[in-house]
């Protein structure tokens, strides 16, 4: 799949070519996919020798199935894609409720080191900024959607202040496509169209300023 999306034909759709250049980096060949060997519908402690293992169902926040993986003794959490430290998070099923929601159960849980899904380790502060982050765009979104504007167009109004600076903003129209979806009540799970989604992303990458 990602040998097949870097190696486009010239006359590829624009968000395919996108998404092309942000895998350009990234080498997968030789990667061994280890398939799960356990249901987990809902918490549970696993012991790993001397190890107290707890697993956290937290979704749907990023996804349906996000799980926290907590070792409370040695105060580490593994917080997969419910906090991305210092880039611009992205999500696919799930709301903005459960996702804060889980935010706070990581800060109730008070870490002294969390492992991100994306970015570099962080302490509860990343939980704070991330939540920061979703009330902020969450409000802007409700805002413009008040003046009926389309997704894109709100996603370009944004001012996104400190978390411009956070890698990858154009990302934030995944997250204003899912405020809006949640301001028509549609269901968490409801189908997204990712073609229009990374195409809106490759939009708003090459409105930057010095985007080439």
């Amino acid at each position: 799949m990602v040998t097949q999306i870097k190696n486009l034909p010239a006359d590829a759709p624009a968000w395919l070519k996108g998404l092309a250049a942000a895998l350009k980096d990234w080498d997968f060949s030789g990667v061994e996919l280890t398939p799960p060997n356990r249901i987990i519908d809902g918490d549970m402690v696993i012991a790993q020798g001397e190890i107290e293992v707890h697993i956290i169902h937290v979704g749907p926040a990023h996804t349906a199935g996000d799980l926290l993986v907590h070792l409370p003794a040695e105060r580490v959490l593994f917080a997969g894609d419910i906090i991305f430290r210092l880039c611009t998070p992205i999500g696919w099923e799930g709301t903005y409720a459960h996702w804060l929601k889980a935010l706070d159960r990581i800060i109730a849980l008070n870490p002294g080191v969390i492992v991100p899904g994306h970015g570099p380790l962080c302490g509860v502060e990343g939980a704070r900024d991330m939540r920061a982050y979703f009330e902020h765009v969450y409000a802007e979104a409700w805002r413009f959607f008040g003046k009926g504007l389309s997704p894109l167009e709100a996603a370009k109004r944004i001012d996104l202040g400190p978390y411009a600076r956070w890698t990858e903003p154009e990302r934030i129209i995944f997250n204003v496509h899912r405020a809006y979806r949640e301001f028509q009540s549609m269901p968490f799970d409801a189908p997204i169209d990712r073609p229009t989604l990374f195409g809106e992303m490759a939009v708003l990458r090459a409105s930057r300023p010095g985007a080439r």
